[in-house]
C-alpha cells in the first residue's frame, strides 16, 4: 500500500499550480525534481522520474524556451539546472507587451481593409470572450483605449486577481494616456478602508471626486464593468473562475452609457459619505 504523505500532496498541487502557467505535467515534474535535486545529469532525470529520454530531452526543450532551465556543462559533461520561478513573470509581461501590439496592428489592418473596394462591412455587433488571468489583464488593458470618459461598475480590488506588478503598470499608463473615468461601486467598510490605504499610491488611478457610491441594496456590484467608445465590457474576477467579455456595438453601449449616467446624478459622492 502506497502511503500519500503530507510532502507528496504539497508536490502534486505544486506542479498542478505549474501547469496553470503553462508547462506540461511533464514539464512541471522535471522542474520539480530538479528544484529538489539541484544540477542532475540527464542520465539521472531519466532513471529517477522513469521518464523516458526522448521525452526528457522534449520537455527540457520546452523548459528552455520558457527560461526556467539551463544546460551546463561542469567536469566533462552536462548538468541541467532550474531556475526561480520568477522568470515566467517576464516570459508573461513579454506576451503582454506581444498581444498590445499584435492588437494595434490589428486595429490599422481594420482601418485599411475598410477603404479596400469590395470588402464586407464588419457586422454591426462584435462579441469577444478572455478567459483566466491574463484574458483579464487584456480586458482592462483594452480599456486604454478610451477616446472618452470610461464608465465603471467596480466591485473594487481588481488589482489582487490580474496582478499588482501590472496593475501598477496599468494605472501608470492609465495616467499616461490621461485616461478620465467615473466609477460607481458599493459603500462597503472595506472598499472604503482601500481607498484610505491606496489614494495616492501606485495603485490608485481614479480621484476620490469621479467616484460614487450606491447602496448595495438597490446595486451589488459584481467584478467589473467597462463602458467607453462602442465597447461594453465585464469581468468576472474570482481566483478560481477569471473569465470576461466584450461586446463591441455602437447602439448596445450607447444604452449602457445612458444608464449609467442615470445612475451617476443621484448616487452618493465617495468624498460626503462620511466613510472617507
Amino acid at each position: 500500500m502506497i502511503v500519500v504523505t503530507k510532502q507528496m500532496t504539497e508536490l502534486i498541487r505544486l506542479k498542478k499550480r505549474l501547469e496553470k502557467f503553462g508547462l506540461s505535467p511533464k514539464q512541471a515534474e522535471i522542474y520539480v525534481y530538479l528544484i529538489q535535486s539541484g544540477n542532475s545529469r540527464i542520465s539521472e532525470i531519466v532513471r529517477n522520474l522513469k521518464i523516458p529520454r526522448s521525452s526528457v530531452y522534449e520537455n527540457l526543450k520546452g523548459l528552455k524556451q520558457q527560461g526556467l532551465v539551463e544546460e551546463l556543462i561542469e567536469n566533462n559533461y552536462r548538468t541541467i539546472q532550474a531556475y526561480s520561478i520568477g522568470l515566467l513573470k517576464d516570459h508573461l509581461d513579454e506576451q503582454m507587451t506581444k498581444l498590445e501590439t499584435q492588437i494595434g496592428e490589428l486595429n490599422n489592418l481594420e482601418k485599411v481593409m475598410e477603404v479596400i473596394p469590395g470588402i464586407k462591412p464588419s457586422p454591426p455587433v462584435r462579441i469577444r470572450y478572455y478567459e483566466g488571468k491574463s484574458g483579464a489583464q487584456q480586458l482592462f488593458w483594452n480599456s486604454l483605449k478610451a477616446k472618452d470618459t470610461l464608465y465603471v461598475y467596480s466591485e473594487w480590488g481588481r488589482g489582487r486577481f490580474v496582478g499588482i506588478k501590472f496593475y501598477k503598470n496599468f494605472v501608470t499608463e492609465s495616467y499616461r494616456r490621461n485616461i478620465k473615468e467615473h466609477v460607481l461601486t458599493n459603500p462597503l467598510p472595506r472598499i472604503a478602508q482601500s481607498m484610505k490605504e491606496h489614494t495616492g499610491s501606485p495603485l490608485s488611478r481614479t480621484d476620490l471626486t469621479n467616484i460614487r457610491f450606491i447602496d448595495e441594496a438597490k446595486i451589488r456590484f459584481r467584478g467589473e464593468t467597462l463602458i467607453y467608445d462602442n465597447i461594453y465590457a465585464q469581468i468576472y474576477l474570482k481566483h478560481n473562475l477569471i473569465s470576461g467579455f466584450e461586446i463591441e456595438s455602437p447602439d448596445f453601449t450607447q444604452t449602457q452609457r445612458a444608464i449609467f449616467e442615470g445612475l451617476w446624478e443621484p448616487a452618493g459622492p465617495v468624498l460626503l459619505s462620511g466613510l472617507i
